[in-house]
C-alpha cells in the first residue's frame, strides 16, 4: 500500500527526526511504500513574526541576526552545522513529495510527536481536515503540554471532534492525550508506544561508537538547563567521578564538549554514556532503548514525560534537585524489568498498526 505520514519531519530536533524515521522504517519493512506529506505549519498563537525562525528565507534574517547577537558565534555555528546534518539525514532517508491535500495513496497516518498540540497554532489537517486519503488513523500522537482547558479556551472542541471522527482509530502515547480525545470526541483512544520504542534502533545503536570514554551526556534544548544551580551541580558530580560533561545535539557552553552528531550517531553517544541527564521526552526514550542509566528533570513537558517514566516503572528517575544524581546512580535501573515492558508495549502497538492496515485491505 501507499502510505502518507503527517508528522513533524523537518524539526530542528534529533528526536523528531528519529521518531519519523522509525515509523517509516517499520511500515517499509512490512512492505509498504511510504512518503511524508508536506504541509505549512500555523503559528497564530505565537507573537507576531516568531514563526519565521522555523523557515529559512529573507524574512527570517532579522531573527537569526538577533539570535547571533544574543547567543554568540559558537552556538550559531553549532546550529548551522546541526541543520546541515539533520537535512542530510532527511535527504538520505525521507521521501517528501506530496502535499496532504493532494495525496493519492490508501492511508494517511497522523503522528507521532506533538501533532495534536495547539501551543503555537492550530493545524486542522493533523485532525483529518482536508487530507485526501480514504482512510486515516493516528499513531502515538500527542497533545504535548496542551490541556483540555486550552482546547476549550480556543473553542476547538468541534474542530477536533469532526476531524477525528474521520479516523478509523485514534492512538496516542500519553494519558493526557487519551483523556482529551475521549472527553472531546466521546470515542476511545488507544495507548501505544512512541515509534522510537516500537522500532528500537537496535542495529543503529551499534553503528557508531565514540572514541571518548567516561563521560556524562546532557541532552536538553539549548534554551534549558542553563541555570547555574543546575549546571554547577552536574559538573561538580561529573568531576567527582572523573567524567567529562558532553552535550550532544544541543549547544551548552558550560559543558566540556559540545558534539554535533547525526541522529544515528546520537544513539551511539547515549548507549556508551556513563549516565544521561535530560529534560526531554526523546532524551528519556533514547536512554530507555539504549539501556543507559539516566535521570530526568521535568519542565513544561510533564504531561508526556511523567507518563512515559511511570509506564516503564521509572517514576523514581525524576530529579527534584540535581544533588540527587549520586543517589539515582547508586539506585540504578533494572533494565531486565524495563525491557519486558518494552516488549509488551511493542507487541500491543504492532497489533494496533496491523489491525488498522488490515482495514484498508478489507475495504478493497
Amino acid at each position: 500500500m501507499k502510505i502518507g505520514i503527517l508528522t513533524y519531519y523537518d524539526v530542528h530536533n534529533h528526536g523528531a527526526v528519529l521518531q519519523a524515521n522509525a515509523l517509516k522504517t517499520v511500515l517499509e519493512r512490512a512492505g509498504h511504500e511510504v512518503t511524508f506529506l508536506k504541509f505549512e505549519r500555523n503559528y497564530d498563537f505565537m507573537p507576531a513574526g516568531s514563526g519565521r525562525k522555523y523557515s529559512i528565507s529573507i524574512f527570517s534574517v532579522p531573527y537569526y541576526l538577533k539570535y547571533l547577537c544574543k547567543n554568540g558565534v559558537g552556538k550559531f555555528l553549532y546550529n548551522v552545522r546541526k541543520r546541515a546534518l539533520l537535512n542530510g539525514f532527511r535527504k538520505e532517508n525521507f521521501r517528501i513529495e506530496t502535499a496532504y491535500n493532494e495525496f493519492d495513496g490508501e492511508i494517511a497516518i497522523v503522528g507521532s510527536d506533538e501533532v495534536f498540540s495547539v501551543e503555537v497554532g492550530v493545524n486542522p489537517f493533523f485532525y483529518g481536515h482536508g487530507v485526501s486519503a480514504p482512510q486515516m488513523f493516528s499513531y502515538a500522537a500527542s497533545f504535548g503540554p496542551t490541556t483540555q482547558d486550552m482546547i476549550e479556551k480556543h473553542g476547538l472542541e468541534t474542530m477536533l471532534r469532526t476531524g477525528l471522527q474521520r479516523f478509523s482509530a485514534v492512538s496516542v502515547r500519553d494519558h493526557n492525550s487519551k483523556e482529551i480525545v475521549e472527553r472531546t470526541c466521546g470515542s476511545e483512544a488507544v495507548l501505544v508506544c512512541d515509534p522510537v520504542i516500537l522500532y528500537g534502533y537496535e542495529a543503529e545503536q551499534r553503528k557508531y561508537e565514540p572514541k571518548l570514554k567516561n563521560y556524562l551526556l546532557v541532552y536538553s534544548y539549548d534554551k534549558n538547563m542553563n541555570d547555574p544551580h543546575e549546571t554547577e551541580a552536574i559538573c561538580r558530580w561529573a568531576r567527582s567521578k572523573g567524567w567529562k560533561v558532553v552535550s550532544v545535539g544541543y549547544y551548552h557552553d558550560w559543558c566540556d564538549l559540545n558534539i554535533n552528531a547525526t541522529p544515528e550517531e546520537l544513539l551511539g553517544w547515549i548507549r556508551k554514556a556513563e549516565f544521561v541527564v535530560t529534560d526531554t521526552f526523546h532524551g528519556s526514550v533514547l536512554s530507555l532503548i539504549c539501556n543507559t542509566q539516566f535521570a530526568v528533570k521535568l519542565r513544561n513537558n510533564k504531561n508526556k514525560v511523567q507518563f512515559l517514566l511511570e509506564e516503564y516503572g521509572l517514576g523514581n528517575r525524576v530529579l527534584s534537585g540535581f544533588e540527587q544524581l549520586e543517589e539515582l546512580r547508586t539506585n540504578g535501573i533494572d533494565y531486565s524489568a524495563v525491557n519486558r515492558v518494552i516488549e509488551q508495549n511493542r507487541a500491543r502497538s504492532e497489533a494496533f498498526l496491523g489491525t488498522q492496515l488490515e482495514k484498508s485491505y478489507d475495504r478493497d
